[in-house]
């Protein structure tokens, strides 16, 4: 029997690259970060399609998924979605009894919380929302490892001092500017 000769059959090993070190990156490319952050939220919460969420955002498909990395599923021949929860660097803003400070968080979860204390913390301010109740809703909850500060009536005086930039709020941490 004569045996046949070919080539040797070489697989290929596909290599999925990970969104770069966000400690590494420069500060055009942080804002181009952030700005892929929010595409994947807003993909998450069904707010468009893919392709008009990028127009929205401006990227394009490649940019979004160098910087959404394994938050972004799908592509090619499938449609893309995001994943259900996210580990993306987060810089938001903590409440503390002297006033907001940065901090820099990987959990959407945590993001979605101090969202929601902060829309708590506008109704409180805006006479919508009583201060027992705001204290009953957030009196002893940790977000990121630390506790809120929910102290109703301090935060009435602080915001009565112009301590609490209510405006200046989810304007961007540092980094891009």
């Amino acid at each position: 029997m004569a045996s046949r000769r070919g080539r040797k059959s070489r697989s290929i090993a596909v290599v999925k690259l990970h969104s770069p070190r966000y400690s590494s990156l420069t500060a055009r490319e942080k804002a181009v970060y952030e700005r892929t952050t929010n595409l994947v939220s807003d993909l998450r919460r069904g707010e468009g399609l893919y392709t008009e969420l990028l127009r929205k955002h401006h990227l394009d498909s490649r940019t979004a998924h160098k910087y959404g990395g394994r938050d972004l599923l799908g592509g090619g021949r499938r449609r893309v979605r995001a994943s259900k929860a996210d580990r993306r660097v987060r810089d938001l803003m903590f409440p503390m009894s002297f006033g907001d400070v940065p901090i820099r968080t990987r959990s959407s979860r945590d993001a979605t919380r101090l969202s929601e204390f902060f829309h708590d913390r506008d109704k409180l301010l805006h006479d919508k929302m009583s201060a027992r109740d705001f204290e009953a809703r957030w009196r002893g909850v940790r977000v990121a490892g630390r506790e809120l500060f929910a102290d109703a009536s301090a935060i009435l005086d602080m915001a009565d001092a112009g301590e609490l930039k209510v405006e200046t709020l989810y304007a961007s941490t540092g980094g891009a500017r």
